[in-house]
């Protein structure tokens, strides 16, 4: 790109156009079919409803073709203007503070008065280019404060006496984070897509979130309970989320409930509350450092509840050892839900406490095994925390 001082250059929107009329191809024909289904309304789909949404979906897309068309950048000697169908917005050139770049592609251009910034759209003729001509011309924000903060953290004696002391630990710290978000990682897809041997799996589960508070207290507010690419500092709040949604969602999917009684609600609200104190004293340095600490807080409360849950389910179904009440009940109905994944139901007869019956789901091959008026066995068990809870078998 040469330089725009001599020339404007426009940025146009044509392969947006095409992606947008493809979209608007897609939602017209689906606003005729709605249309045509109102000439035959039901009790559940009525005409009003076919006409109103029909409406919306062709609404939406003519708006679409309408911003597509108005979207046009350029860029002049002294402005960068942004046209839309229903905003327009320049910025002078000597305004611009630099840019920053963001997850998927995104790209953002700062003003020194730190006003909204620019997002640069996606789907701009030579955006590769003029992107290039802005890191040429400009300074990345992220990596301007991140050295300025480095200045800053390598010239506080918190983390060590001297700046090589402060400098090793530093570097430390960035090797833990690594090492954090690669277990956190793949603990997850352990869990996911090889959940065994599943006792070893879930201890290794529940054990790492504390590996992560206690490296975090360790290393006395070095390492931070939030990761941002302006900031020189590691963390390791990836090695407490990962594993707590895989635990999370082993439970869940592996265990189904009968009943959650008070006594359960007591250990869940205890377990959250010590699990957030312990947390919080043990990384109260990381704490301090943040700017939205409330946000933060609340943020440890709810990962709290959720290992909370997740231990409480785990320990009180798997280490059960009660002796199991059986019930034989009759399958009255199947379903396939799909979806995202694709999730099979089985409709069971009256059993226990679920007087008019109760839906399960259940497994594609034990789905597949079995017809409808074929006889179940549900086990129902104490629970080794008085949390009764059930699964079926044929």
């Amino acid at each position: 790109m040469k330089d725009v001082d001599a020339f404007t250059k426009a940025f146009a929107n044509s392969k947006g156009k095409i992606i947008t009329i493809i979209i608007v191809i897609a939602l017209s024909i689906g606003g005729l079919y709605l249309i045509s289904l109102a000439f035959h309304p039901t009790p559940n789909w009525p005409a009003v409803g076919s006409l109103l949404l029909a409406a919306v979906l062709m609404g939406i897309g003519a708006l679409a073709y309408l911003d597509a068309t108005r979207l046009v950048l350029t860029v002049d000697q002294y402005t960068l203007t942004l046209d839309r169908m229903f905003s327009s917005r320049s910025i002078l050139l000597e305004e611009i503070d630099g840019y920053r770049s963001g997850e998927k592609d995104t790209f953002y251009i700062l003003t020194k008065g730190g006003g909204k910034p620019l997002s640069l759209p996606q789907n701009l003729d030579r955006r590769k280019e003029l992107i290039e001509w802005f890191k040429e011309k400009y300074e990345d924000v992220d990596a301007r404060e991140r050295e300025k903060e480095t200045e800053i953290l390598l010239g506080s004696e918190q983390f060590g006496s001297t700046v090589e002391e402060r400098t090793a630990r530093l570097e430390m710290a960035g090797k833990v984070d690594k090492v954090a978000t690669a277990a956190g990682v793949g603990a997850l897809l352990w869990s996911l897509f090889y959940p065994s041997p599943y006792e070893v799996m879930m201890i290794v589960l529940l054990l790492l979130p504390w590996i992560a508070v206690f490296a975090t207290w360790y290393f006395n507010g070095l390492l931070r309970l939030d990761k941002k690419k302006s900031s020189p500092y590691p963390s390791v709040v990836q090695l407490m989320f990962f594993p707590t949604l895989a635990a999370l969602i082993n439970v869940l999917r592996g265990y189904d409930l009968y009943r959650f009684g008070e006594k359960a609600w007591s250990i869940l609200i205890v377990g959250t509350l010590l699990a957030s104190a312990v947390c919080n004293v043990a990384c109260r340095e990381a704490i301090a450092a943040t700017s939205k600490k409330t946000l933060t807080y609340c943020c440890i409360v709810a990962l709290a509840g959720l290992y909370s849950y997740s231990l409480l389910i785990f320990s009180n179904c798997y280490y059960d050892r009660s002796v199991a009440e059986v019930f034989h009940v009759e399958v009255t109905n199947k379903r396939i839900s799909k979806g995202k994944s694709t999730s099979y139901y089985l409709s069971l007869s009256p059993w226990g406490r679920y007087t008019d019956g109760k839906e399960v789901s259940v497994s594609k091959r034990f789905y597949l095994e079995v017809n409808q008026e074929d006889s179940v066995r549900v086990f129902l068990k104490k629970g080794q925390w008085d949390v009764p809870w059930y699964w079926v078998r044929r």
